[in-house]
């Protein structure tokens, strides 16, 4: 019998976190999207949807969803309001663009601490920045076309995933022949593990931080 991935995503728990591992052993990037998309609707900041789309619709992005025709270069609604937004972040906080170190290469990370280690250095005598503007609040509905059409669309993964997941059985038992490809091991080893986890739990994707 075919299962609902919204009742899992809405109910929680642990049989929410094995799915959602389940989702990243097999790359099915369109249900982490659901998830991450209904936590932001929960509670909307700039730094949780700018983290939605810097993994799962950027041009680079490490997660990219299934269905290109509702993400930039098809779709540049979205990447337009993420710019505006992430502009309007940086000028509140003075924080660097956070897409340097999840869709670059694994640079990112060790840049942003040479930038870090480099303002504690020149920085110690300027006086105090003047007073900044306030950090903008994204509107809820931003990834809801996306989402809502994610749902009904042929080329997303989420009906094949119902029609053979089995919540009985153990995230690494539902993949076929119970065991991660080559690929599958990689994505999780080299690009989940260091890079995506990571990056989502400090925006705010806290109950990721179990996932995978």
């Amino acid at each position: 019998m075919p299962v609902c991935t919204k009742t899992i995503l809405q109910r929680g728990g642990r049989e929410l976190i094995e799915l959602l591992t389940h989702c990243v052993f097999s790359f099915n990037t369109d249900v982490l999207f659901l998830y991450c998309v209904g936590e932001y609707q929960l509670r909307p900041q700039a730094v949780r949807a700018i983290a939605i789309y810097d993994v799962f619709c950027a041009p680079a992005a490490p997660a990219r969803l299934s269905d290109l025709s509702l993400i930039p270069p098809k779709d540049v609604r979205i990447d337009q309001a993420i710019t505006q937004l992430r502009q309007a972040f940086q000028a509140a906080t003075c924080d660097p663009p956070q897409s340097d170190g999840i869709a670059g290469d694994e640079s990112g990370g060790a840049g942003q601490e040479e930038r870090q280690g480099d303002g504690q250095d020149a920085g110690q005598d300027e006086s105090p920045p003047p007073d900044r503007p306030a950090v903008p609040l994204p509107p809820r509905y931003l990834f809801d076309s996306i989402a809502a059409n994610l749902r009904v669309s042929e080329q997303a993964k989420i009906a094949t995933l119902e029609d053979y997941y089995d919540p009985k059985r153990t995230p690494q038992e539902n993949l076929p022949g119970g065991e991660l490809t080559a690929a599958q091991r990689a994505f999780v080893d080299h690009v989940w593990t260091p890079r995506i986890r990571p990056y989502l739990v400090s925006s705010g994707f806290w109950r990721v931080s179990t996932v995978g």
